[in-house]
Parts: structure tokens; sequence; C-alpha cells
């Protein structure tokens, strides 16, 4: 019975990242900034997104704090670090790696990095447009690598008045919800270096900027 009811379980999840995936025209994430979302339910019909939304509460949210020490940031997030990490903490346009796990305000999950098809996330810290939502980029800036960080994020900095919806108003991510993450930092990486700038003489062969500077 338990190898059944993880097979189901796992239908299910997958149904749900299809659903996220559409709703916001990405292939992995639900991590973008916030936008408009809507898309067509037969795919995620398809795919057990229908019996995501009733199931999926047997993936609920840890209790927040449980005891630990908690911190406010003025905007409204609250948090707690259930590890400690010791090695680097992003810069701005520093690329991160993040394991996440994504939860409504009634403890049901909806988007995991650890489901099946899914992978971490890479993306560039505080990049211009944001890669992030905005209430991750507030309180991973001093997290360290290694560290796992849970975090309550008002609609505001995540969704806002939109939320993630489907054309026939069904929502993954009702409008104005409180979501939790638990957030691990797993590396802090150095973007790919830019190609250098070339220049054309009358010859018409290009050269680099730094041999003409020599």
């Amino acid at each position: 019975h338990s190898a059944v009811k993880t097979e189901i379980m796992r239908f299910i999840l997958l149904g749900l990242q299809v659903a996220a995936a559409c709703a916001l025209r990405v292939p992995n994430s639900l991590l973008a900034a916030p936008a408009a979302a809507s898309c067509n339910r037969r795919d995620v019909l398809s795919s057990g997104g229908a019996a995501a939304a009733a199931v999926v509460s047997g993936f609920s949210a840890p209790a927040f704090a449980d005891g630990r020490k908690f911190y406010q940031t003025d905007s409204g997030i609250k948090y707690f670090d259930l590890k400690e990490g010791k090695g680097y903490s992003p810069f701005p346009g520093q690329i991160v790696i993040l394991k996440y796990k994504s939860f409504l305000s009634n403890g049901q999950m909806y988007d995991s990095s650890e489901g099946p098809g899914r992978k971490v996330l890479a993306a560039v810290y505080k990049a211009k447009p944001p890669q992030l939502l905005p209430g991750w980029e507030e309180v991973i800036g001093d997290m360290k690598e290694g560290g796992t960080r849970v975090i309550q994020v008002p609609p505001e900095l995540a969704y806002g008045d939109k939320g993630v919806c489907f054309e026939n108003g069904d929502c993954l991510v009702p409008p104005n919800e409180k979501l939790q993450f638990e957030l691990t930092l797993q590396r802090v990486a150095l973007p790919p270096p830019e190609e250098p700038q070339k220049v054309f003489a009358k010859d018409g062969r290009s050269h680099h900027t730094e041999d003409n500077a020599a």
C-alpha cells in the first residue's frame, strides 16, 4: 500500500508542477517576479493537477518557528533559520543555487525543487529585472551557503493581488495569499564573464578593446 500511495502522490505532485509551469509560462519554477498569470487547464488535468488541489494537503508546512527564535523585517517578512550556513553570502549580481519548498497559508505545498522532474533553482541575486520573488531577495542576502531558512512572505512581496490563476478562475496561488517557503542556499557562484567588446578597424578586422588600449 505504501508503494501505491507513493506513486499516487508522485503523480499528483507532477500534475501540480505542470500547473505551476503553465500558470507562469516558465519551465521550472514559480519564482519569477509576480505577473498576471492564466493558462489552459487541459494540460493540467491530463497530468493530475485537478486532484492535486484536493490531495496535496498531505504535503504540509512545518509549524512556523516551533519554539525557535524568529525575526521580522520592516516589510513584514517573518523568518527563522533551521540551519545556519558556513559558506559565502551572495552579493548583487552573483548566482544563487537554491533548494526550495513552497506552501500556501493553509499549509499545503504547491511547489518544490525536490519534486519529480524538478531541480534546484539557479538565479541572479538582485537582477534587473528581478529573477526571484521580492520576499526571497529581501532575506537571502545574509544567508550563508549550506543554510536553510523558513520565511513567511506577505502577498505584496509574493504574487500580490493577481495570484497565480487559470483562465477559468481557479488559482494555484490565490490572490492576496500569504506564503511560506523553506529555502536552502546551496551555493553562491560568480556569473560567467562577459565577452570582450570588439571594435572594427578600417581594414574590417575586429579587435578587442583591451588590445587597442595597449
